[in-house]
């Protein structure tokens, strides 16, 4: 009797390492997925978390638990160490995301401030510029004043009370610092450039205060011909140091001196 041989099932599959290669390719997507989602979180809010984590569960720099601490240390006086660091680290992320915010508040400034100032077509006679200590509003003095005086003109008060609309809209203390150029003045009123500086500054911030805003968060200062923007080496030189500057300070800055 003839017996045949049975044939082997080829719908099973007989190449076992297909299983093993499959198995990488998912955990090689899986960790690009990871990499990606890592590459979209913010770098200081990441940097909270993991000190926050570090809190919770004891872990130093260098991978070091706080109970096992540094040989011949007390682990409580590194357990204190560690969390002062924690929180010096977390202070600096929270000033630092305080920063980013104002700066995007006065970034609007900035730009409602621009706009305003091409409308009227004084663009080229007003600069705004963003520096450290905060948004600087730049007018030359003749947007402002005559040569060699300090009474406000006639035309400037309606660019002075547009700019006090916006500017009613922030927190932020605002200095207004009144600059000469280095030609000499004596007059009775005006016996040097410190004094007319002074009066022009002092005359735009009451003019801001009789337009609602309030007194505290004001302040005057004359530089008189002692904080030039260019060299005084020539009538236009001298023509962008006569100037009055609006400064809306960063919350919580200190400056004596302009920049």
């Amino acid at each position: 009797m003839l017996r045949y041989k049975k044939k082997p099932d080829e719908s099973k599959n007989n190449i076992p390492w297909l299983m093993t290669y499959s198995d990488m390719v998912t955990l090689c997507l899986t960790f690009f997925v990871l990499l990606y989602s890592f590459s979209t979180i913010d770098a200081i809010k990441w940097k909270s978390v993991v000190i926050s984590v570090q809190g919770a569960l004891g872990v130093l720099d260098g991978g070091k638990n706080v109970i096992d601490g540094p040989p011949g240390n007390d682990p409580a006086d590194a357990e204190g160490k560690n969390r002062d660091e924690q929180e010096r680290d977390l202070s600096r992320v929270e000033e630092f995301l305080k920063y980013q915010q104002e700066l995007q508040k006065l970034e609007q400034i900035q730009a409602q401030l621009s706009g305003y100032l091409e409308s009227q077509g004084i663009a080229s006679s007003v600069a705004i510029d963003m520096e450290e200590r905060g948004l600087v509003l730049r007018f030359q003095d003749s947007v402002l004043f005559e040569k060699g005086r300090a009474e406000l003109l006639a035309g400037s008060g309606d660019i002075l009370k547009n700019v006090a609309g916006v500017l009613n809209n922030v927190d932020n203390p605002i200095r207004i610092e009144g600059h000469t150029d280095d030609l000499p003045i004596s007059t009775p009123r005006f016996p040097s450039n410190w004094e007319l500086s002074t009066t022009r500054a002092t005359n735009v911030l009451r003019y801001l205060m009789e337009r609602g805003m309030p007194g505290q968060r004001l302040s005057a200062v004359g530089y008189g011909e002692f904080h030039p923007l260019v060299p005084n080496d020539s009538e236009e030189n001298r023509s962008k140091n006569r100037r009055v500057d609006i400064v809306i300070i960063r919350e919580g800055l200190r400056i004596n001196e302009p920049k």
